[in-house]
């Protein structure tokens, strides 16, 4: 993206304000760094507040306002319920987490697009079941996004577990019949593994390098692609990784469902629902197939026949409120 079109759409100061440290939300870049640290609530619950100024590129690269990128706003809730449950709820730093879900639903497009400041994202835990050691068996929680004149315009829920780092190794190994998973550093090289990218305007980003699909087609009236982020994308992967993330399948189902529309730069996702109910391999293919169902586009993610990732995503034009996705 060039400076100038990043300029007139990013709010400029001498320095990024006060961040959250990079440990309580697992990031190794700056740049990824989306939520301030968080404080206790008035009431039940914790808030932050988004940090918009010096992001990553990568949140710059659409059409329209960065506010309404999905993925910017599921991993900034991220980022601020998992900070809170590190400084306020005992959870303990040295975990390695994976999704079991991820619902979010912006709630008002206008007001969100709209936007000149930072949003307070409010997180409440529904569920905090820790193990003796401190990592998480289960964590649920619900947040809320609410701009500076007080109107709530994001919805979240999400479900996540962990386990320590010192025995994530040894599970992903027994989840591939004792064989180890390769790292995305390892893979980065391969020269084939983008071959029929997608070209950036038809899923409405700019930059190649954003584009997370390749040799899409269509199949028996259904839209199929294969997947192909860049792994030496830092947003994407801000360090290495054994499988692909969830934030990688939700923008590479993102970007199918748009490819899709007569216009993809006319179209925003106004709501994410996924589930992930097995890891996606780095060393397998990987196909998108999407299914239309009214509003809401069903997008699988299928590795061997075994489907391990579901996702729904609900579509608006460009500049409407994007009505109820309920």
């Amino acid at each position: 993206m060039s400076t100038a079109a990043t300029a007139d759409r990013v709010p400029r100061s001498p320095a990024r304000p006060e961040l959250v440290r990079r440990d309580l939300v697992h990031r190794a870049n700056e740049q990824e760094i989306l939520v301030s640290p968080p404080g206790r609530a008035n009431g039940a619950g914790y808030d932050s507040m988004t940090v918009t100024t010096g992001i990553s590129p990568y949140y710059l690269d659409h059409p329209g306002p960065y506010w309404l990128d999905a993925l910017l706003l599921t991993e900034a809730c991220r980022q601020a319920a998992l900070s809170a449950a590190h400084e306020f709820e005992g959870l303990s730093s040295d975990i390695a987490f994976f999704f079991n879900s991820i619902d979010v639903e912006i709630t008002d497009p206008a007001a969100l697009a709209a936007v000149r400041g930072e949003l307070t994202l409010h997180t409440e835990f529904e569920q905090l079941q820790l193990r003796v050691d401190g990592s998480p068996k289960q964590i649920a929680y619900a947040q809320t996004g609410i701009d500076n004149a007080g109107r709530e315009v994001l919805r979240t829920t999400m479900a996540v577990q962990g386990v320590p780092k010192r025995r994530y190794e040894d599970l992903r190994a027994y989840q591939r019949d004792g064989t180890p998973p390769p790292t995305t550093a390892v893979l980065r090289s391969d020269p084939g593994r983008r071959a029929g990218l997608s070209t950036p305007h038809s899923v409405a980003r700019s930059e190649s390098a954003n584009v997370a699909l390749a040799r899409r087609r269509t199949e028996e009236g259904v839209s199929v692609a294969e997947l192909a982020p860049d792994f030496a994308n830092a947003s994407l992967f801000d360090h290495d990784y054994d499988h692909f993330p969830a934030m990688v399948l939700i923008e590479a189902g993102r970007q199918l469902v748009l490819a899709d529309t007569p216009w993809p730069a006319g179209h925003v996702v106004t709501a994410v629902r996924a589930t992930f109910d097995h890891f996606a391999e780095l060393d397998r293919a990987t196909r998108l197939v999407a299914r239309h169902s009214g509003r809401w586009v069903d997008v699988d993610c299928v590795q061997d026949g075994l489907v391990v990732t579901r996702m729904s995503f609900a579509l608006a034009e460009a500049g409407t409120d994007g009505g109820d996705a309920s």
